[in-house]
């Protein structure tokens, strides 16, 4: 009979080589992992500004005009531009439970969903093409029995809002804006002057942690449904609304944040963006001759 061979086994060192090679892959893999995820998150958050983008073409094609950038309700909250064309983001139903004859759009949202039993209403859906997965606040509800809550009752925010010109008015709003979107704007493809393609209609915005702002369907005047470039386009930030955040389109994305021009085309802008391209592209009729910009 021959003899019985042991079998050899690992020596602890040859494990420990073996577990050194496996952790310095996994750590090669995981930046690559997530920067897979961010490409498919951030083609994502592009694909909603086009859908946002052909229901603004529809919508004009409807009308003959881009819907306002809000109601003007001072003081009690407006239906943003987004509100106006539900029909052509396919969420009619939504829009036909809208009073749009309200004089507070805020009291009716609270109205719906005080009720007995509670109906519902335009606010508290999440709507994904509202949102951009980058974003960490995206989907998050501000709950109306939060800290942080204004008498609006649930909302879910949003991400992209209008581009209202280069003209600073912080958050007073405006209806004199020199863009596509404003309070009670009537903006009409024949006054894109500076050519479609050259002019920013909506723009990214990252929510603030508190959720405080960026109440796409019912909110503010401003701040809520549109804002300016003149601050310039920031790098990813974070912190509560107060910290002037959200008088500035930017993203959680790297170094940038997607636009929707007038044509429908969905640009990415770095945000070292030359600042005067930048306001130029806002306006819609400023007669300037814009630099390239990609």
């Amino acid at each position: 009979m021959g003899r019985c061979r042991r079998k050899r086994g690992f020596t602890l060192i040859e494990l420990l080589v073996v577990i050194a090679i496996i952790s310095v892959l996994i750590a090669l893999l995981l930046p690559a992992v997530q920067q897979a995820r961010e490409a498919a998150r951030r083609s994502q958050c592009k694909n909603n500004l086009k859908q946002i983008g052909l229901a603004l073409q529809n919508y004009h094609e409807t009308h003959t005009v881009f819907p306002m950038g809000s109601g003007l309700q001072s003081g009690a909250g407006a239906w943003g531009y987004i509100t106006y064309m539900l029909p052509q983001l396919d969420l009619a139903p939504v829009y036909n439970i809208i009073d749009f004859d309200n004089p507070s759009c805020c009291a009716e949202v609270l109205a719906m969903q005080n009720a007995t039993p509670p109906v519902a209403d335009p606010t508290s859906q999440p709507f994904r093409v509202l949102m951009c997965p980058t974003d960490p606040q995206s989907g998050v509800i501000l709950n109306h029995g939060s800290p942080n809550a204004y008498p609006c009752g649930d909302l879910y925010p949003g991400n992209y809002l209008g581009v209202s010109g280069n003209r600073d008015f912080g958050c007073a709003g405006t209806t004199t804006g020199n863009g596509m979107l404003y309070s009670l704007s009537s903006t009409r493809f024949k006054h894109l002057k500076d050519g479609a393609s050259n002019t920013l209609m909506v723009g990214e915005r990252g929510l603030p942690n508190d959720r405080v702002w960026g109440w796409l369907i019912c909110g503010g005047t401003e701040c809520e449904h549109y804002i300016s470039t003149e601050r310039g386009l920031s790098r990813g930030l974070d912190g509560p609304y107060t910290s002037g955040i959200v008088e500035r389109f930017w993203s959680w994305h790297t170094d940038g944040a997607h636009f929707l021009m007038g044509d429908g085309s969905v640009r990415y802008l770095s945000t070292n963006i030359n600042h005067q391209t930048y306001t130029d592209l806002s306006t819609r009729d400023g007669g300037e001759a814009v630099t390239p910009f990609d």
